[in-house]
């Protein structure tokens, strides 16, 4: 995730880096290693992009989380597969942010 940000423009201060493969603190050289929580901020704040996550409620049975991604430019929304955790969900709709990002970002550049 963390090179795929990189190439979409994330270059946010963080508090952790990769470097060789491993998270350590941040370092100049190291590739930018954000929580999901700036990541999700950076995307709404940057791309105009809004990753929500939500509980399934059903006949007051709670149940599994997923994402919803809506496009704030022209009202697209996108839902992903039911996960376990909160924070598994907020990755999984990150991942499509950002997977959508870039094909957008490719598609442009080809035409």
């Amino acid at each position: 995730m963390a090179e795929s940000l990189e190439k979409l423009g994330f270059s946010e201060t963080t508090p952790f880096c990769y470097k060789d493969g491993t998270l350590t603190d941040n370092e100049e050289d190291g590739l930018l290693a954000p929580s999901l929580q700036e990541v999700q901020a950076w995307i709404g704040r940057r791309k105009r992009l809004d990753v929500l996550v939500y509980r399934e409620v059903f006949f007051n049975q709670v149940g599994k989380f997923y994402a919803v991604i809506i496009n704030r430019k022209d009202g697209m929304m996108r839902e992903t597969a039911k996960c376990p955790t909160y924070n598994h969900a907020l990755e999984t709709g990150l991942r499509v942010a950002i997977n959508y990002l870039g094909k957008k970002k490719r598609r442009r550049r080809k035409g």
